[in-house]
């Protein structure tokens, strides 16, 4: 493997010369031009795990996510690491599952320095183990010792749903949801959704499948079940149904129309997310769209400057917007 002093001696300089070029510190034009050429011509690779000892850094950050199969993490964790890789930092994925215990193994592994900083959507009990000079952002829960948050606007995501419900005639609404109920941007969703409806003279409800935050065969079954009980004599109960996810909406819309309910004809519906098919296509359903993109490039930005010890803004919200998917009129 070529060293720092192979490229020296070949570049007929001094080590600390090279180190100046690579740290793209001040040197004269002409050893510049020789160091850099020595580099070409050896192949000479910058070993960044020993300069990151030196420098007491890893240059690898660590994203905790409840799951990938989940499309809305899955592109977060595509977004993410994109994001780093542009500014040198290599990307560790860890996939939770809603573990308390492995999202505090992963914490530690941060406190330790294996990492230099880690961005978590995480809905375990894990405040007593998080410090204030931790670099560490997480996107939608709230957290003691102002940890930064990064989220988009849930309140007028509800809000959105809300409003396009009121303007095509439904009188009879639900919000449909699982998850954590600890604090955080998210629960401001189905709290603005329920109050724009009933402010605008449209009778809302809301439905909790559960703390989970991944939506498993169990809780889907239960969601289907609770779908067949709201219909009566061919006719549902509810003509406007808004989930907590797209994936949500999904199930809700394939199980409607199993039934013979017609979509929109007879119920509309909205999930949240703004997923599209391969991120490329149509969107499934009706949806208010996170703006994933700029989520996670303002993740990465708050997280190096808090590796780099510069000042963050503590909450940041991101706008939503409402995009249409087929299941609205």
């Amino acid at each position: 493997m070529v060293t720092i002093k192979d490229v020296a001696a070949d570049a007929g300089v001094s080590v600390g010369t090279v180190s100046k070029v690579l740290n793209n510190m001040y040197v004269k034009a002409d050893n510049r031009r020789r160091v850099e050429e020595s580099i070409h011509k050896l192949g000479y690779q910058v070993n960044t795990y020993a300069r990151g000892l030196k420098a007491q850094q890893t240059f690898t950050v660590a994203i905790i996510v409840p799951d990938l199969i989940n499309p809305f993490f899955a592109l977060l964790v595509n977004y993410v690491e994109q994001v780093l890789a542009a500014v040198g930092y290599k990307l560790l994925v860890c996939n939770s599952h809603c573990n308390a215990d492995r999202e505090l193994a992963y914490i530690n592994m941060a406190k330790q320095n294996k990492v230099d900083g880690l961005i978590a959507v995480t809905y375990s009990n894990t405040d007593e183990y998080l410090e204030a000079d931790m670099p560490f952002v997480s996107i939608d829960r709230h957290f003691k010792h102002q940890i930064c948050c990064v989220s988009s606007d849930n309140e007028m995501g509800g809000r959105l749903a809300a409003e396009k419900f009121i303007s095509t005639g439904c009188r009879n609404v639900i919000y449909i949801r699982n998850g954590s109920n600890l604090e955080g941007e998210t629960l401001k969703r189905g709290k603005a959704f329920v109050d724009t409806c009933m402010q605008g003279g449209v009778e809302a409800t809301r439905m909790d499948f559960g703390e989970e935050t991944t939506l498993s065969k169990q809780q889907m079954n239960k969601i289907i079940s609770f779908l067949k009980q709201c219909v009566k004599n061919g006719s549902m109960m509810y003509d406007g149904i808004f989930t907590s996810s797209d994936v949500h909406a999904i199930v809700v819309l394939k199980q409607l129309t199993e039934m013979g309910i017609r979509v929109p004809g007879d119920v509309q519906i909205i999930g949240y997310d703004g997923m599209r098919i391969l991120n490329v296509g149509d969107y499934p359903v009706s949806s208010i769209a996170q703006p994933v993109k700029e989520m996670a490039v303002t993740c990465v930005d708050t997280l190096i400057k808090l590796i780099e010890k510069k000042p963050v803004e503590r909450r940041i919200i991101l706008p939503v917007t409402f995009v249409e998917g087929g299941t609205t009129r």
